[in-house]
């Protein structure tokens, strides 16, 4: 059985998912890394500000958000994104999918809702594979009030010390980095990799892969998770390809993206797996 959310999620057998990536972190956890979010904030967010104010003095927008020149959408450079990547990861490992499970249909606006961190000011984007009867990506519709930042999960791997047994296990931090690092460089279908926002695609993806800071991140994992992953703690990598966007300007907007994998290069494993979503964004300028 393959489920997923676009930074993928492959099974070894009918009850294992690799985690070709997602989590959740709990509040607790959350409050013990980033310290009731000041580390998020301050140096986070900050930075971002400083950073785009220099930009847009540069270049200007027109009012959908893009570059008058180019037309590119806006997005944050890819060294600020890397331990977002992590913090994502924790989130998807942390969700019940007996509770809600946002990766196999659109659940509305609560689907949308459990992806939102930092009091509003981030939104988790997740994808999955195609339905099996119309061949679709999972489409989610949603609201959410300008400022908020969107990441956008296009492909990414999770190798970890829980998956004994499987491609995705390392025994440790140097051994998840060179697991995750060969599989997105050897399995990755880079003409497969896609991001679309309101009708213009997204060029060179490859420049937005990035990997976890040193390190790596812990995360826990509940039961019912969409990758299986035994309950408990663990330590892992990521690898992949990620896009942040600053806040789009209010209005209706859409999001689409997809990424796969040739899984004849991960032994035992076979065939390929693809993963994605649309998500119909309306950003409102007052949100209640």
């Amino acid at each position: 059985m393959l489920m997923a959310s676009i930074l993928l999620v492959i099974a070894i057998s009918t009850a294992q998912l690799l985690v070709l990536n997602i989590s959740i972190i709990t509040e607790d956890a959350q409050a013990q890394m980033y310290d009731d979010d000041q580390y998020y904030e301050d140096k986070y967010y900050d930075d971002v500000d400083s950073y785009y104010e220099d930009y847009n003095n540069r270049y200007g927008y027109d009012d959908n958000g893009y570059l008058e020149q180019d037309k590119k959408s806006k997005i944050f450079p890819a060294n600020k994104v890397s331990e977002l990547g992590d913090r994502w990861s924790q989130w998807v490992f942390g969700i019940d999918t007996s509770v809600i499970n946002p990766f196999t249909r659109d659940l509305g606006q609560e689907g949308c809702d459990v992806g939102l961190q930092d009091k509003g000011r981030l939104l988790f984007l997740v994808g999955a594979p195609r339905d099996t009867n119309t061949g679709n990506f999972p489409f989610h519709q949603c609201d959410i009030k300008k400022g908020t930042s969107i990441l956008v999960p296009i492909l990414n791997v999770i190798c970890n010390d829980v998956v004994v047994g499987t491609p995705l296990f390392g025994a440790n931090e140097q051994d998840q980095r060179i697991c995750a690092n060969n599989i997105i460089t050897d399995a990755t279908l880079f003409d497969a990799l896609h991001v679309k926002i309101d009708g213009i695609e997204i060029q060179n993806l490859e420049q937005y892969r990035i990997d976890s800071p040193a390190g790596g991140f812990e995360f826990i994992s509940v039961p019912n998770n969409v990758f299986n992953t035994p309950v408990g703690d663990g330590n892992g990598v990521s690898d992949g390809f990620w896009v942040l966007l600053e806040d789009l300007k209010p209005g209706k907007h859409t999001i689409t993206f997809s990424g796969a994998l040739d899984l004849d290069q991960i032994p035992p494993l076979m065939g390929l797996y693809e993963a994605g979503a649309t998500y119909n964004v309306d950003v409102k300028s007052r949100y209640y």
